[in-house]
């Protein structure tokens, strides 16, 4: 018996022991959600490690001087004072100073595409000459988005057609939940076909793979 196949008895075991959580929680069960939490924060670690960690001191700051990068080391490193009780408050520099660069980031990154793209995005012409399915997906969008954001509109009672504009934005985004809903079951469902066919087929070769 080689390496590849005593890794396929082991990943086929290993499967069958998070998948018997649908009889009920037992200790195979637990076991085997311990070894991937375990095997995974291990990974994290050493992909760290070899990645940033000792580029960064080997290369960067002893062979190419970059002494500047102590000082995002300094901070990083203050996150464990918080066990030292007479100067557990410098760890809320390093929180500090994550939350101001991942706000910053969000600033001038990701607010373009996740916001103004998707803004921009909603202007459609109701009608294209000679394209008539557009023209209709373009309406049915704008009409959407419309009665959407007039759902979430709470300064004024909801009376007439401001009342019948937010029902239908609550049936446009129950449809919306629907879809990314079905979407998420269907992914599901895609990644335990692909165990079913790995048990199946490169562990039992009931199956061709």
């Amino acid at each position: 018996m080689n390496l590849d196949t005593v890794g396929v008895w082991i990943a086929a075991l290993l499967t069958l022991a998070l998948y018997s959580f649908l009889w009920r929680e037992n200790p195979l069960y637990r076991l085997a959600e311990y070894l991937y939490v375990g095997l995974g924060a291990g990974h994290g670690v050493v992909v760290t490690v070899d990645n940033y960690i000792r580029p960064t001191i080997k290369t960067s700051l002893l062979q190419q001087g970059k002494w500047s990068y102590l000082i995002p080391i300094i901070i990083g490193l203050l996150i464990y004072t918080r066990y030292i009780r007479s100067v557990a408050y410098l760890a809320r520099w390093t929180i500090a100073f994550f939350l101001g660069v991942g706000a910053g980031i969000v600033l001038t990154r990701d607010f373009k595409p996740y916001f103004v793209t998707q803004l921009t995005a909603t202007f459609r012409s109701l009608w294209v000459p000679g394209k008539l399915s557009t023209s209709i997906n373009n309406l049915v969008l704008v009409i959407g988005v419309v009665t959407t954001l007039t759902y979430f509109f709470f300064t004024t009672k909801r009376v007439g057609l401001l009342d019948y504009s937010a029902r239908v934005g609550r049936w446009v985004m129950m449809i919306a939940f629907g879809a990314a809903f079905g979407n998420t079951v269907m992914a599901r469902v895609s990644l335990f076909l692909g165990r079913v066919q790995f048990l199946l087929g490169e562990w039992l070769h009931v199956i061709r793979t």
